[in-house]
């Protein structure tokens, strides 16, 4: 397949020029700038820069070649063949038809963005990745920013942002990744692929979001001079991020068990060794208990810190070392004693914080998620499931109960010191999100 311009874009486009017939929709700026070429003879400088106010951009021109003396001015020879060149660097009334509708397509948007603010922004609207409904679009951003990492910049630079938000959940509804843009089999193959690859975020060398960024009509050719400079970032992150290494085998993140000493070189290892030596299924427990994922991380670091103290997490008893422990919860069948939901430790925010700094298994526990990314590892009965299940909501009010804003404020004012690794308390709003 052929490398496609970094100026491309999809659009939808009839040629204005009268000369141009039949007038056949053109459907990418790629194929426009060689119609333009081959057809007129025309070669427009930067055209790129002028995508958002284009179809205006193109009538003007389409009219002001009809006038008396202008294509003389704009002729150049090239090779002996006389081709119409149309520069902003020396053609004043080029630069300033460009300022002029940038101008215009500014204020457009501006009217649009404070209408939006007006009514639209205080509509509910679903989370794209989970089953929350929010109360508002100011709350559905905080929300998908805390919950699930996804970062779109300044909410407050959006503009027709219901159309925006409908792009992306047409993209997730189909099983393409955001960032990638690769199509998967299957939501909890996509799901496992943003996580672990951290593309929870658009693809902004994809110009079709450029429209709906303010900052991209302040200034023509502004964020385009940016993404000229960076370009493709750098050719190595560009194959590695387009590699499909999500098929391979996940990389090495050594995994300690929950209660012993053994070391696996994989989270989905240790799950695998802690099910068959102490019978104790980490998928199993957060099923049954219907524990959610800030839940099963409590679970998990509460059971790390009762081992690292050789304490049993079911019955609280205290021994010399770690051995003596393991005998007494064999004994005992301590293994799947788990704590009952009304046990205060579920809302003892510390462990919320990582026993074990590092810890893979706090990414590694997720349903339909256990494993190799693959289609035998995902259940088929789940394969046309969105990444939430419309019918199953909850309602995110714009500000916490008192209960939990008094909750968020006693976690942050923590500072837990554990040997010589103080935790940072960042952590849970970034590192455990999912």
């Amino acid at each position: 397949m052929p490398t496609l311009p970094p100026y491309h874009i999809e659009l939808s486009i009839k040629c204005p020029f009268v000369n141009c017939q039949p007038k056949v929709t053109i459907i990418d700026s790629t194929t426009l700038v060689d119609h333009l070429k081959d057809a007129h003879k025309l070669r427009i400088s930067n055209l790129h820069h002028v995508y958002l106010i284009l179809e205006e951009y193109l009538e003007f021109w389409a009219k002001e070649i009809t006038k008396d003396g202008v294509l003389e001015q704009l002729s150049v020879e090239v090779d002996e063949i006389t081709i119409y060149v149309i520069d902003p660097e020396k053609l004043s009334k080029d630069r300033n038809i460009r300022d002029s509708l940038q101008r215009d397509k500014l204020n457009k948007i501006l009217q649009i963005q404070a209408n939006e603010r007006n009514y639209d922004s205080k509509l509910e609207r679903k989370c794209l990745f989970c089953k929350n409904i929010c109360e508002n679009r100011a709350v559905l951003f905080r929300h998908m920013f805390s919950e699930h990492n996804f970062n779109i910049g300044l909410p407050d630079n959006l503009a027709n942002v219901d159309e925006f938000l409908q792009i992306l959940e047409k993209k997730l509804t189909s099983l393409q990744c955001l960032y990638c843009e690769k199509i998967f089999t299957s939501s909890a193959v996509l799901r496992k692929h943003m996580r672990k690859k951290k593309h929870f975020k658009i693809n902004a060398k994809n110009r079709i979001y450029d429209r709906f960024y303010v900052i991209n009509y302040l200034e023509p050719g502004k964020n385009w001079e940016t993404f000229e400079k960076e370009r493709y970032d750098s050719d190595e992150e560009h194959h590695r991020d387009d590699s499909w290494d999500d098929w391979v085998e996940e990389e090495s993140q050594p995994t300690n068990c929950l209660f012993c000493d053994t070391i696996s070189p994989r989270s989905k290892d240790v799950k695998n060794h802690m099910k068959c030596t102490h019978g104790f299924d980490l998928l199993i427990i957060k099923r049954n208990l219907g524990l959610d994922f800030y839940q099963t991380i409590i679970l998990i670091n509460y059971i790390r810190s009762k081992t690292l103290n050789n304490t049993c997490m079911a019955c609280d008893s205290t021994f010399d070392d770690n051995q003596h422990l393991i005998e007494h919860m064999s004994e005992k069948n301590c293994f799947v004693e788990v704590p009952s939901l009304d046990n205060p430790l579920w809302k003892d925010l510390k462990y919320l914080y990582p026993t074990q700094p590092n810890d893979p298994l706090l990414d590694g526990f997720e349903d339909g998620e256990d494993g190799e990314i693959s289609d035998d590892n995902v259940n088929d009965d789940n394969d046309d499931v969105p990444l939430h299940n419309p019918d199953d909501t909850i309602v995110i009010p714009e500000e916490p109960p008192e209960e939990l804003k008094e909750g968020i404020k006693q976690l942050m004012e923590l500072n837990i010191n554990n040997g010589s690794n103080v935790i940072d308390k960042d952590y849970v709003y970034n590192d455990v999100n999912i």
